[in-house]
């Protein structure tokens, strides 16, 4: 545990010096802000840097090392300069707030890593994807880097998320192995500190001077149910169980006990189609499953930086109503973000492009006529549209996008069901719409109501059509409902600390929200008791479970990571989507030839070409024609060929002799478990 905690602390300081080299542009851009947006310093920091690194990547001017990092981070100091005396001035004054919101994103970065440490393997779901990512990236020279699984091609996915931690681990300088897992913490303890300084800024725009009591509050429990928060499914179905057990609602504490142990947290994402079980399976999750099941996906990693768009937007809607009809503090730095925001998580553009017109649209009709309203808004969300494709030419240069086109729906949620998942929210915002006229509106009352009325539109759009994409028909709604619905619940959270001050002279209501939360926070104890257990402290090392299972070939991941530069073509077996196959170039960050089928169907549109190659990786390894393997072997530039407990399981025929009568040489053996050097 104290080995982890060194590996805790130094992460978080590079974290802290990066957010520094920003602080003076985040106190500007968030003048109006309490606390100055200080811990936003650390999001734009991470996101101009590593952008630019991406930028000068892809144009070949600048390589991906340490130096360049440091060089990036030296001309955002230089940058930020000029903001410098205001800064010194507001650091004195301050301080206090930003030390108090540093002490909260350390606490949670460590209380999640050590949970993390319970159940560190970075192996199941997603996670071989994310993390080879990650590992090609931290082996890439120019961006865009390699996909591990389908040489010599790049990543035709939304990888800038990962390519921040990859930043990171780089100048960390610890293993990718244990930063992984520190990862998924950092976006938890981003998630709670950011949407807290968000919400505690909501209430601090209704009070002429500070309260500290409501504006705290708010601010926490807004961020409590931002990231700690589920739905209303855990008493839903804990309360279905019973009745179910016994024949009616039977309230006593062994048959509450009873129906409890009987709850299976993931069901809370997983119930329309599944709950009763038809022919529409959904997906709706929320940041705590996320944190809990610890895919470093990209609907996760970028909740810091949509959370900060957010809080931008409500920081530029708090200065003076720009007289010209385009806003350009307001349209650069929205257009990056977006920019930022679709190489993380595609979805995200087009869901805070809504959010942007709904705001904007709301709070201008609140400063000046709707006609001007309505020209404004149009011609600044347009011209950020032209800055985003601008922004983003250097990824759209070597992406190809996956979507089939929409889709009319032909099923509909339940509405029951939808009040099981949203309606918590519901009735904690409700309120707020019904007695908004009898408020004395400023402009937080119309922002907190443009995200109410957004993530209202985000739950019914995949009512209405879905994004055609590879997922069979009865999965045909569940990766639009999920990319929507996400972000919807992340809205309904930051609307709800706002709300409860906003509403807090009725007694009724407080009432109301109490049980809400209640209900709400009941699902960490479910999920996080049943994913790690909390009994066996294992570390942040997330290869242990390799150590078990596959020890040679760990053995031979870390002979090839000591070894090996750069990124030579290793054959390994072509497996499942969701197994262990494909270990050795997640691992490594070493291209193959092909990798996890079914994902590579996905980013290549179709499965000619990942169908065709996994059947060339099975004549490699089993092919008696040598001549038909020396031009296999050349076709792809093989150097190395990796043979050990997959290869063997997946090919019965395997036969090495061929790679050595072609010259290969055994330049590593543990076990059965053999590299060779073309």
């Amino acid at each position: 545990m104290f080995s982890d905690l060194r590996f805790i602390i130094l992460w978080w300081l590079v974290i802290l010096l990066v957010g520094f080299v920003s602080f003076p542009l985040t106190t500007k851009v968030f003048s109006k802000f309490y606390d100055r947006g200080y811990i936003f310093s650390k999001i734009i920091s991470l996101g101009l840097a590593t952008y630019l690194i991406f930028v000068l990547g892809v144009f070949k001017i600048l390589p991906f090392t340490v130096l360049s990092i440091v060089l990036t981070l030296l001309a955002l100091a230089v940058f930020n300069y000029r903001y410098f005396p205001t800064w010194l001035k507001t650091l004195k004054e301050k301080y206090p707030v930003f030390i108090f919101e540093e002490a909260i994103f350390l606490l949670i970065l460590t209380a999640w890593s050590f949970v993390r440490a319970y159940a560190p393997d970075i192996e199941g779901l997603e996670k071989y994807m994310d993390w080879g990512f990650i590992n090609s990236i931290l082996r890439t020279r120019f961006m865009p880097p390699a996909d591990m699984w389908f040489t010599p091609l790049p990543i035709n996915y939304y990888y800038f998320g990962h390519l921040v931690f990859a930043f990171l681990t780089k100048l960390s300088n610890i293993s990718s192995a244990i930063t992984y897992n520190l990862a998924i913490a950092t976006v938890c303890a981003l998630t709670f500190v950011s949407g807290f300084s968000l919400v505690s800024n909501l209430t601090f725009s209704i009070f002429k001077k500070a309260k500290i009591g409501p504006i705290l509050l708010s601010g926490l429990l807004a961020a409590l149910f931002l990231t700690f928060g589920g739905n209303l499914h855990t008493v839903y179905k804990v309360a279905k169980i019973n009745i179910q057990k016994n024949g009616h609602l039977l309230l006593t504490k062994d048959a509450l006990v009873s129906a409890s142990q009987a709850y299976w947290y993931p069901d809370a994402t997983r119930f329309i189609g599944f709950d009763p079980d038809i022919n529409d399976k959904t997906i709706h999750e929320f940041p705590l499953y996320s944190f809990v099941v610890a895919d470093l996906h990209g609907h996760m990693n970028d909740i810091p930086v949509v959370i900060f768009f957010v809080a931008f937007l409500f920081a530029s809607y708090l200065l003076p109503l720009s007289k010209s009809l385009f806003n350009w503090f307001l349209i650069i730095p929205s257009a990056l973000t977006l920019s930022i925001a679709y190489m993380t998580n595609a979805w995200d553009f087009a869901v805070y492009g809504l959010l942007f017109a709904i705001s904007h649209l709301l709070v201008s009709l609140s400063k000046t006529s709707f006609q001007s309203a309505i020209l404004k808004t149009f011609a600044n969300g347009i011209t950020i549209i032209v800055l985003w494709y601008l922004f983003t030419l250097p990824f759209s240069l070597n992406f190809t996008p996956m979507a089939e086109g929409l889709r009319l729906s032909d099923t509909h949620s339940a509405f029951y069901q939808l009040f099981v998942l949203y309606g918590g929210f519901w009735l904690i915002c409700l309120p707020f719409v019904a007695f908004f006229r009898k408020f004395k509106l400023i402009t937080a009352d119309y922002f907190v109501l443009s995200l109410i009325i957004t993530a209202t539109i985000l739950i019914i759009l995949p009512e209405i059509g879905y994004l055609k994409d590879i997922y069979i028909y009865e999965h045909r709604r569940a990766n639009t409902m999920f990319k929507l619905v996400y972000q919807a619940f992340m809205m309904y959270s930051l609307a709800t600390g706002y709300v409860l001050v906003r509403l807090s002279k009725i007694k009724l209501y407080k009432l109301l929200f109490l049980i809400v939360f209640s209900c709400h926070l009941i699902y960490p104890y479910f999920a996080v008791k049943s994913y790690y257990g909390l009994k066996e402290y294992r570390g942040l090392w997330g290869l242990e479970y390799l150590k078990n299972l596959y020890p040679d070939n760990l053995a031979a991941i870390d002979w090839l990571n000591s070894n090996v530069t750069g990124q030579p073509v290793i054959l390994e077996a072509s497996g499942d989507s969701y197994t262990t196959y494909n270990q050795v170039s997640v691992a490594t960050g070493l291209p193959t030839v092909e990798g996890w089928v079914v994902h590579e169907w996905l980013w290549r549109g179709g499965y000619d070409l990942p169908g065709a190659r996994a059947t060339e990786v099975q004549n490699m390894y089993q092919s008696q024609n040598v001549d038909e393997l020396r031009q296999l072997l050349q076709k792809y530039n093989v150097q190395y060929v990796f043979v050990g407990a997959k290869e063997i399981e997946k090919y019965p025929d395997l036969d090495t002799k061929n790679f050595e009568t072609l010259g290969a040489k055994i330049v590593f053996q543990s076990g059965q478990t053999k590299i060779y050097k073309l």
